[in-house]
């Protein structure tokens, strides 16, 4: 298997087999005459669920890997203190995004001898809204910064992207009605203002603009991973760059972040990018020297932030937008963070 195919079988090692229905968001228990605990004390979230103990924004989403109950579960961290006490709820996801009173929790299960996967759409007291069945192994998640659409992909064979005859399957999603509007593969593609079209499309890594219309997203074809920005309600598409993989669009809409692959002695591999929308000016993330193989996410217009394998599961790293410092850790123990502002 390539090492990309490795990556790709780590990221599915992370998630949890048996998928949770709707629930109440619960913080993990109070010590006596203490802060609420954090999830890995070995203490059980109360049944009853408080909201009003669940911290206010800036908050992130992640999907929780510490070894106890808690393991895949969703999670909240305050921004003002990402490595304390963690807010757990029993709603477990693959992978998990939240914005504006929407989320997406993508689950992974088993009917029987079949594995089924499927897009949860929640809201901001976690209980279900709709449940939509999905093709595949969930891979890619984003909910719009107004809580309207998200862009789901899933791989529906093999878990690379450098196997031979894989393929992705990108959606976007209604999600005050969880209902599909679209896969990406029927809209209209053009390149250099002519007709784009090949058998080999895939897409893969939507990221939304605020007026939730407006998306950035890779289109593979022909071993080259172009940069596209589409039109939701046109169902259109235009090449705008390539060599980009896994956009995600900075707060003020003016850039984007994403990985670029490699190949040398050590292997495949991605180096993180920043590009100005504008003007096409690139800016290498040099501090961050391990590969990255994820779709990040912005934690402010200055800081992006991304999950790297660890011998404990993983991590949330951050690191400046610019390059210039070094990156930290900034959530342990834990995948798919969300920013919620």
């Amino acid at each position: 298997m390539s090492a990309r195919g490795w990556a790709m079988l780590g990221i599915v090692a992370l998630a949890v087999a048996l998928v949770a229905g709707y629930v109440w968001l619960a913080p993990a228990p109070a010590r006596p005459g203490g802060p609420p605990a954090a999830a890995g004390t070995g203490e059980r979230a109360p049944s009853i669920p408080r909201l009003d103990q669940m911290p206010a924004p800036p908050f992130v989403m992640v999907r929780s890997l510490i070894a106890d109950d808690s393991h895949g579960r969703v999670g909240v961290a305050s921004l003002a203190a990402p490595e304390g006490p963690r807010f757990i709820t029993p709603l477990k996801c693959e992978r998990v995004f939240f914005a504006a009173g929407r989320g997406v929790c993508l689950t992974l299960g088993v009917d029987g001898i079949t594995t089924v996967y499927a897009a949860e759409v929640f809201d901001a007291t976690f209980q279900s809204r709709g449940r939509i069945p999905l093709t595949g192994v969930p891979s890619r998640a984003r909910v719009s910064p107004d809580g309207r659409r998200a862009g789901i992909t899933v791989f529906e064979t093999g878990h690379s992207y450098a196997e031979h005859g894989y393929s992705t399957r990108t959606t976007i999603i209604d999600t005050t009605s969880a209902s599909p509007i679209a896969d990406l593969e029927s809209f209209a593609v053009t390149r250099e203002g002519r007709p784009f079209r090949e058998v080999d499309f895939n897409f893969w890594g939507v990221t939304f603009a605020r007026d939730s219309n407006r998306f950035y997203a890779t289109l593979s074809s022909g071993d080259v991973k172009y940069l596209v920005e589409g039109d939701v309600d046109a169902r259109t598409a235009r090449v705008i760059g390539r060599d980009v993989e896994c956009p995600s669009l900075s707060p003020d809409n003016t850039r984007v972040a994403y990985k670029k692959a490699y190949t040398d002695a050590r292997g495949i591999g991605w180096t993180l990018h920043v590009r100005e929308l504008a003007t096409g000016s690139d800016t290498t993330l040099a501090a961050e020297t391990r590969s990255v193989d994820d779709q990040v996410e912005w934690l402010d217009d200055a800081h992006v932030m991304y999950h790297l394998p660890s011998s404990r599961g993983a991590d949330i790293w951050v690191v400046a937008a610019d390059g210039g410092t070094p990156p930290r850790v900034l959530v342990p123990l834990a995948y798919s963070p969300a920013v919620v502002r």
